[in-house]
């Protein structure tokens, strides 16, 4: 099955179509239908993208054992 996924530069999800068949675009108004989504979504996309509270990024830290405090007594 086909999907279609519409992102901004920043990879914000603006539509996510899932499922879309063939069955979709063979009358005039699920064609219509899933073509006015797809224009919002590339419209919204390059003008205004929704904003979305990202998750903030967890940063790593590679150690040495030496580097840890010995708290055990």
């Amino acid at each position: 099955m086909a999907r279609i996924l519409v992102q901004t530069n920043d990879y914000m999800t603006v539509l996510d179509e899932h499922h879309v068949r063939l069955a979709d675009l063979e009358d005039d108004r699920s064609a219509g239908s899933l073509l006015t989504r797809l224009g919002r979504a590339v419209r919204d996309a390059d003008e205004d993208p929704p904003r979305r509270k990202r998750m903030p990024r967890r940063l790593a830290v590679i150690a040495a054992t030496s580097d840890y405090l010995d708290v055990s007594g």
